[in-house]
């Protein structure tokens, strides 16, 4: 039986999310991860691209950092998702 893989990008984090970082890789780590524009597998230990997102976060009286990786196959894909 086939499984056809459905995709929608990843949802645009809120206003208090930033993006830190985007930049190419030819190796990140083993693995593979759906591009967060348009849903293809990347393998993570193949040319791809990363985006790091962080917010701050008050916890326990503290101010801490919460951080998001996305992963996208393009350089196009990464600007489509920004944009």
């Amino acid at each position: 039986m086939s499984h056809t893989k459905r995709h929608a990008s990843r949802h645009h984090p809120g206003s208090d999310w930033v993006v830190q970082d985007v930049r190419s890789y030819a190796y990140w780590r083993a693995g593979v991860d759906d591009c967060a524009a348009c849903g293809v597998d990347v393998a993570l230990d193949d040319d791809h691209y990363g985006m790091e997102l962080f917010r701050e976060r008050a916890t326990e009286g503290k101010l801490g950092v919460e951080r998001e990786r996305l992963v996208f196959c393009s350089r196009g894909c990464v600007d489509a998702w920004l944009h």
